[in-house]
């Protein structure tokens, strides 16, 4: 019994430095010139979705994702099709009318969704500079980019957002309820 909380003990205190890592992969953009997931990195976190232009929860992702990227400048998301090479004009034009600030690619014969065990779109991967992934989320509902946000500020090192903003000196503000249990 004491070999195994020794073993387990051992595996907890190392996993992280086996973290999975994103496999090197050169997959084309919209312009058909092929980027490769080096260049994706070091300047902070990324966020990998794989999506098609079929799936319903993936066109729900990509504004929240949009979002992400539009508050944090160190992030990079990327969108991965794996749609097939007759659809793919359909999703390259989804894609420009929605003007997104995404590095968008294309995986047309899934071989790196098949790497990455990418089964049903989305399913989105949040790396660190280094590549390594910290989450994993297959699926998409309103909220869930809270939990890729916390995983972002994580490896950008801020502090939690406050939750709420007094006026100067801490004054009560009048209109957030804030104040209801300190009146009481």
């Amino acid at each position: 019994m004491r070999k195994i909380f020794i073993l387990l003990t051992l595996l907890i205190t190392f996993l992280p430095v086996f973290a999975e890592k994103m496999p090197d992969f050169k997959l084309p953009d919209m312009s058909g010139t092929h980027v490769e997931l080096a260049s994706l990195l070091g300047k902070g976190p990324v966020i990998i979705d794989f999506w098609a232009d079929y799936c319903k929860p993936c066109k729900e992702a990509m504004p929240a994702l949009n979002m992400l990227a539009e508050k944090y400048e160190e992030l990079t998301v990327v969108m991965i099709s794996i749609d097939a090479p007759k659809a793919q004009s359909r999703a390259k034009s989804y894609l420009r009318s929605k003007q997104f600030k995404f590095v968008t690619l294309f995986d047309p014969d899934k071989k790196l969704a098949k790497q990455m065990n990418v089964v049903n779109p989305p399913h989105s991967f949040v790396l660190n500079s280094e590549g390594e992934i910290v989450y994993s989320h297959v699926g998409f509902e309103a909220g869930t980019e809270k939990e890729y946000e916390t995983h972002i500020r994580d490896l950008l090192g801020l502090k939690d957002e406050p939750k709420h903003q007094h006026g100067e000196n801490n004054e009560h503000c009048g209109n957030c309820g804030h104040h209801e249990e300190e009146e009481k």
